[in-house]
């Protein structure tokens, strides 16, 4: 009875941040999802931001065009460059998500 065969036990690992993006080959939709996450924690981190320069904006004219001034550094432009791209990703990945949702025949195999 001692002789008798053993299955291998599963192995189970600890996989961090550098295991997924070094060595495992994750399929375009888990990419996606991960891009999605990452665009919604900037939209939430940066919406007070936003809100801000929005309310200075139309306080009056001077700070708008104190608010133009600010963003004619590249910098700033940069930022609202990623920005803009987190809203427009994070908008269109929850679209594809909502109709996988409403879709389970897109999806099944």
């Amino acid at each position: 009875m001692t002789d008798a065969v053993r299955k291998p036990r599963p192995e189970y690992r600890n996989i961090g941040f550098g295991d997924i993006t070094m060595n495992y080959r994750l399929p375009l939709a888990a990419k996606l999802s991960i891009l999605h996450r990452v665009s919604g924690a900037l939209l939430f981190l940066f919406l007070p931001f936003l809100l801000f320069l929005f309310d200075q904006s139309l306080t009056s004219e001077l700070s708008f065009e104190v608010f133009k001034a600010f963003l004619s550094n590249i910098v700033v432009k940069l930022i609202v460059l990623v920005l803009s791209w987190a809203f427009f990703h994070h908008f269109c990945a929850g679209i594809r998500h909502l109709l996988m949702d409403v879709n389970h025949d897109a999806v099944s195999k």
